[in-house]
């Protein structure tokens, strides 16, 4: 009887918790299969599923929002109460935001060409700098390929939208793009594209370790980001849950 008494009464302080706490807006952008619009313009994905998942978990009132990655970041930086995934932490990023982690399961970053290309060759990363390489402004990759000497104009092409990236490889706009297996197939795929068309090369090593979370501008309500987080913590530990 006590024991249902404690759980109760645990009940009605997270509820009433909950209640007191601020809205949270949820920002992020099209990254396949992770977090993207359906054709019904439905907000989905892995990534998507998780956050509602413990958003819901931890009963607070939230609303989402699809914007171009740049703009999303900078929502997320300036707007008290608001959440951004999916969104890998780097050291550049760390004092950005309070984190949450992990969002997802390891990804590996690989770069990508036309298999028609027998023209391009690439054993290194810096045999890539002789070709077109397409990223998302503001992006991980893009950062990291900025940081490796690629230049904007010169041998990089930066895109405000990742739908827009598989269009230009096929058309041969660009030569190259940086990305994960699975979200070249699905971006493929979401344009009626086989993924037999492009070839997988070298691995970008330097960018595994990145953990994709989601994370809190840093003037946002203790309270909200608390209840979220411990959320989160149990989510990722829930045995009977498929993590993306």
């Amino acid at each position: 009887m006590m024991r249902f008494l404690l759980v109760f009464l645990s009940f009605i302080l997270l509820c009433s918790t909950a209640d007191a706490l601020p809205r949270l807006e949820v920002v992020t952008e099209e990254w396949r299969p992770y977090n993207y619009l359906d054709e019904n313009g439905t907000l989905i994905g892995g990534a998507t599923e998780k956050v509602k998942r413990v958003l819901d978990k931890a009963g607070v009132e939230y609303e989402m929002q699809v914007y171009p990655w740049v703009r999303a970041l900078k929502i997320a930086r300036q707007k008290p109460n608001t959440l951004i995934y999916s969104i890998f932490r780097t050291p550049e990023r760390e004092s950005w935001f309070h984190w949450g982690c992990p969002l997802l399961q390891p990804v590996k970053e690989y770069v990508f060409t036309l298999k028609s290309r027998k023209d391009i060759k690439i054993r290194t990363l810096e045999d890539a700098k002789q070709y077109i390489t397409s990223t998302v402004r503001g992006s991980v990759g893009h950062d990291f390929l900025v940081n490796q000497g690629f230049e904007a104009g010169k041998n990089l092409d930066v895109a405000a939208d990742a739908s827009a990236i598989p269009r230009k490889l096929l058309a041969g706009r660009v030569d190259l793009t940086m990305t994960t297996e699975y979200t070249m197939f699905e971006a493929l795929k979401h344009i009626g594209m086989p993924y037999d068309l492009v070839e997988r090369g070298i691995e970008i090593k330097e960018v595994d370790t990145n953990r994709a979370c989601f994370a809190f501008n840093l003037d946002s309500d203790p309270a909200l980001i608390n209840i979220v987080l411990k959320a989160l913590e149990e989510d990722n530990k829930d045995p009977s849950v498929v993590q993306p």
